[in-house]
Parts: structure tokens; sequence; C-alpha cells
């Protein structure tokens, strides 16, 4: 016996006498999502429209203050403001010594006298010459150093020992933020 693929054989449909509810279901979950969308972008469009007019109302009460405010006076406020962004400019980029004194006389050790103390701001370097009566105390001095926020890198030069006391140079790398 030959199969005929023109004539579907009735013993492979397993529907067969069973009603199918998955496309009625599918029907309804399509039209409900339609509703829902178009109403969402009418909704969406009439909230747009109601914005737009609230918009167009304030842009309106910005041009009858605009025309209410005499020429001269926008032009000293507008000098105003420039000189304002100006001094902000200037105090930001500002060096703020007292406080980075202050933060490395915080985190000197008490056993430690400077002698000099020399800030570089353009290579973010600051070099402290002193004393102090043992290498144990400046390594203890350039630990306490490394930890401070901002200091990069901390090296200890030329130290030698002279009358029972060492003279030392530190030399802190800091970065930008430090002396600001």
């Amino acid at each position: 016996m030959a199969f005929d693929f023109e004539k579907p054989n009735d013993d492979w449909d397993y529907t067969k006498g069973k009603a199918s509810t998955w496309p009625k279901s599918l029907m309804t979950f399509a039209l409900i999502f339609l509703f829902l969308v178009v109403g969402l972008k009418f909704g969406f469009d009439f909230l747009n429209k109601a914005e737009e007019a609230k918009i167009e109302k304030y842009d309106v009460e910005i041009e009858k203050a605009k025309a209410s405010f005499p020429v001269e006076n926008q032009k000293a406020v507008l000098t105003f403001k420039n000189s304002v962004n100006s001094l902000k400019t200037i105090l930001d980029n500002k060096v703020k010594t007292s406080e980075f004194l202050t933060i490395i006389a915080n985190n000197t050790h008490k056993e430690i006298y400077f002698t000099q103390l020399d800030a570089n701001i353009n290579e973010n370097t600051v070099n402290i010459s002193g004393v102090a009566k043992n290498l144990s105390i400046v390594s203890q001095a350039a630990n306490a150093f490394s930890q401070i926020n901002g200091v990069e890198d901390v090296e200890i030069k030329n130290s030698r020992e002279t009358y029972s006391i060492i003279t030392f140079n530190l030399v802190l790398k800091v970065n930008n933020s430090f002396f600001k």
C-alpha cells in the first residue's frame, strides 16, 4: 500500500473531535494587547500635548519678564555672572598652602624637627629637610606621610649621621588635589 500525500491520513490527527482553545485565547490576548497599545499611545499623546501647553505658557511668561527688564540691567547681570564664574574658576584652582601645611604638621613625628620645606606645585612634590635622633624615627615619619590622602610616594634621601643626630630629606610625591 502506497501512501497518498494528497489525502491526509485521519489516524494521525490527534485533535480530531476535540475543540482547540489556543487560537481563541491567542486572539483574545492579541485584541487586549492591541487595545492596550492604542490606549497608551493616545494617553501619552494627550499628556505630551498638555506638557507642551505648559511649556508654551512658561515661555510666554519668560518673554514678558525679559521685555520688562531693562537692557542696561541685563548687561549688568551678565557682567556680574561672568565675574562670578571667573572668580569661581580662580578659587577652584587656588593653592591652599595652609591646608597642606596643617596636614604635614599633624602627621609629623614628635621627635623630628624640620629645617626646610619646599613645595613645588608644578612638579607635585614637597621636599622636607630635617633632623631626628635615629633612622627608625625617620622611617616612622616616612610611613606616616605615606598614609596621607593625596601622597603617592615618599622617598628618604641624603640621610646621614652627624654628631649623634640624623639629617635627612624627605621627598613627597603628591597628586594635584593635595595642594587644593
